[in-house]
């Protein structure tokens, strides 16, 4: 007989500003190995932390586990895009790696997508790092597409939410 070991469940909800100490390691551990698209100050995580925060707090969510941040994302839906027009925009993305592969990620994106399409948007988009082989094939397999735009080392990846209904 094998034992299974219930895995704790995740809760997906807004986040809150006094979280800023858990969403800041997790920051830290989720760019470990990709500091090169990370801040890696405390001083410029927990401004980059408010001003995603700040920017949209009703498109701030987290990922609890037992009451500890795993994961979080940051969606503002009324950003500009001139090819696009209004998009949701996901400026950010962190699962802390205990907690990959486990569908942390794909609860979160779902949040935002919804979201976004709540608000009446038709597109989702994102900026992925040029050699972050690993999130652009994951962003892939949620339907966003690269559209050919880069800017320096970012890549820009764009999901139509049409296709996004039933998630």
């Amino acid at each position: 007989m094998v034992d299974v070991i219930p895995s704790p469940s995740v809760i997906v909800r807004r986040g809150r500003v006094e979280e800023l100490d858990q969403l800041e390691e997790v920051y830290r551990q989720a760019y470990r190995g990709l500091e090169e698209y990370a801040d890696t100050t405390t001083f410029r995580i927990r401004n980059y932390l408010n001003w995603l925060y700040s920017g949209e707090p009703e498109g701030f969510f987290v990922a609890e586990v037992a009451g500890r941040v795993v994961g979080f994302v940051s969606i503002h839906a009324q950003w500009w895009d001139k090819r696009l027009g209004e998009t949701g925009e996901i400026h950010e993305i962190c699962v802390h790696p205990d907690w990959k592969g486990k569908g942390v990620g794909r609860r979160l994106i779902e949040a935002a997508i919804a979201y976004a399409w709540q608000r009446g948007r038709r597109y989702v988009s994102l900026w992925v790092g040029e050699r972050n082989w690993h999130a652009r094939r994951w962003y892939r397999s949620l339907g966003f597409e690269e559209c050919g735009v880069q800017l320096g080392e970012w890549v820009r990846m764009v999901k139509p939410l049409e296709e996004a209904q039933g998630q």
